[in-house]
């Protein structure tokens, strides 16, 4: 949970982006995770058809990379994978704020197949520089490489955001602009029209065979803000996400409320949190399997969790997850369905 920034939105959303009075998980703890992590994942590959097997490890924070043994983390991931390496493909990614020394990155980037960078505004004009410099490093190796620009709502950081993507774009580096998730009194992160308007647009050309199109008066809140948050968003990752089963229109923007819908977020995601061990199912949605918010285990009992899980899918009994979250954020992009019927008749071509 800990992190070399301290932006302003970070802690605005779901659970807290960070925390920096905690301590960085021993390395002890760190390596048993992924022993745990691996184990639980084989379990759901075990029962997808082979070509889908394929697991992407996202190391993630505060700012995964701030860790000093971080290395020695990513090395013991494709160690252990050694075991696994013929039944699932793995992808080692991160998520991270490339702000670190141009030394540390050197020894991280072999170690790692896909970079996303997030952009981060309120970055010291020395951090715009130290973020530019080690995006063009990674640009010129093999790990795939994308930026996720965080497009702040006040007006002079908007702007930054859309120099950012200019620079991106002379750069020939992939982007992908993004709204911020945030709770409703952070009416500072409120986007004005003109910016919902820029966001709009954007949904619209990355949509396909159909019109998004965000309606001012439907994201209007009680306070008369326009709160895009509360409305809907898109995938974290840019997919273009289809719905009512017709797969020839795809949207970009959707909207962000389930209720009481059955989802598969627990068979796409797992979600450990280091620092207090706890595990869950996704990392910002957090339902359980008691049709509660929290979380499905803990590090110190994973081999009770583990040994459910198998019980369950021996007998065909996957646990499914019912949602009562007012907003869903990340997991948006799993299959869900109102009813559990369909919900198991669009699960068929995910399971074998």
């Amino acid at each position: 949970m800990k992190c070399n920034l301290d932006c302003s939105y970070c802690n605005s959303g779901i659970d807290g982006g960070h925390d920096n009075s905690t301590r960085h998980p021993p390395l002890t703890d760190c390596l048993k995770t992924i022993g745990f992590m691996f184990e639980y994942v084989d379990l759901y590959m075990q029962h997808k058809p082979k070509g889908i097997r394929y697991v992407i490890l996202n190391v993630y924070g505060g700012e995964s990379l701030h860790h000093p043994d971080i290395v020695k983390i990513l090395q013991t991931v494709h160690e252990r994978y050694e075991k696994y390496k013929n039944s699932w493909h793995l992808t080692v990614t991160t998520t991270t704020n490339a702000i670190l020394s141009k030394t540390k990155l050197q020894n991280i980037i072999p170690l790692i197949d896909e970079f996303t960078v997030s952009y981060h505004s309120e970055n010291t004009e020395k951090q715009q520089t130290q973020f530019k410099d080690n995006l063009l490093t990674i640009a010129k190796t093999k790990a795939r490489l994308k930026c996720v620009v965080l497009m702040h709502a006040i007006p002079k950081f908007f702007q930054k955001c859309l120099d950012m993507i200019q620079w991106l774009d002379q750069q020939g580096i992939k982007y992908l602009p993004r709204q911020l998730d945030h709770d409703i009194f952070r009416t500072d992160l409120n986007y004005n029209t003109e910016q919902v308007i820029w966001l709009d647009n954007l949904y619209t050309k990355k949509s396909y065979q159909t019109n998004p199109e965000i309606s001012l008066d439907a994201i209007v809140d009680s306070n008369n803000n326009l709160n895009l948050a509360s409305a809907g968003r898109a995938c974290c990752g840019g997919r273009q996400l289809c719905q009512d089963s017709n797969y020839k229109a795809r949207s970009f923007w959707v909207s962000n409320k389930f209720p009481d819908w059955y989802c598969s977020v627990n068979h796409f995601f797992l979600f450990v949190k280091q620092v207090n061990g706890k595990i869950y199912v996704n990392k910002d949605c957090k339902m359980n399997f008691d049709g509660e918010v929290g979380p499905i285990g803990t590090l110190e009992r994973s081999d009770e969790l583990l040994s459910q899980l198998r019980a369950q899918i021996d007998n065909n009994s996957r646990p499914i997850i019912q949602c009562k979250k007012s907003f869903c954020y990340c997991g948006l992009c799993a299959p869900k369905a109102k009813n559990l019927d369909t919900f198991n008749k669009i699960m068929e071509k995910y399971q074998s």
